[in-house]
């Protein structure tokens, strides 16, 4: 499969999904990052650190955020929630196969907006972008066996298990999940 260009994967677009609005983490997102990956109970179920200072926060969307398309990585997704003019989090493909037409989605979300449904359907239109506009022939998704929450969010979305899979950083094994295009488009056709 052809890597998207440069310019497609950095304009992904966006994505009304009612509440909440996906579009390209921009630079002066940083505060808001900040305000979310600070938080030690957020962040003890990922495979980053709490960021300890507005720097930190600076630094990511700087030389991890907002130079992915020049790596082949699509511009990650942050998640905008409407009615407080705020950004919560992000979904996005955090490493992409193109030869083998596979991604792999990471997410994260201010614990003030938890259980509200917002991870779910922003990992779902996420999935979406993948299979649709991406072309990606397999999705790959992980988490911590003790982030439940997040369990809950990959199975809602109609992810399959298919093992556990050792992750070097964390220097432990994650449960690990899968969903082909195939699985895809007979989850759509069920869920209409």
């Amino acid at each position: 499969m052809q890597q998207p260009s440069e310019t497609k994967l950095a304009h992904p677009p966006t994505i009304d999904l009612g509440e909440i609005l996906l579009r390209p983490v921009r630079y002066d997102d940083y505060e808001d990052i900040f305000d979310y990956a600070s938080d030690d109970e957020v962040t003890k179920t990922l495979a980053w650190d709490s960021y300890q200072s507005i720097d930190d926060a600076i630094q990511a969307v700087q030389n991890v955020f907002l130079v992915r398309p020049s790596k082949g990585i699509p511009a990650a997704y942050a998640i905008y929630h409407k009615a407080d003019q705020k950004m919560i989090g992000t979904v996005d493909f955090f490493q992409v196969d193109w030869a083998k037409a596979t991604g792999e989605i990471g997410y994260v979300l201010h614990r003030r907006y938890w259980n509200r449904g917002y991870m779910t359907r922003a990992c779902q239109a996420l999935i979406d972008y993948g299979f649709q506009q991406l072309r990606l022939k397999v999705i790959d998704i992980r988490h911590l066996a003790e982030n439940i929450g997040s369990k809950r969010v990959i199975e809602k979305c109609g992810f399959r298990y298919v093992g556990d899979v050792y992750h070097k950083r964390l220097d432990k094994d994650l449960p690990s999940y899968q969903m082909t295009r195939k699985e895809w488009r007979k989850n759509k056709k069920v869920s209409k």
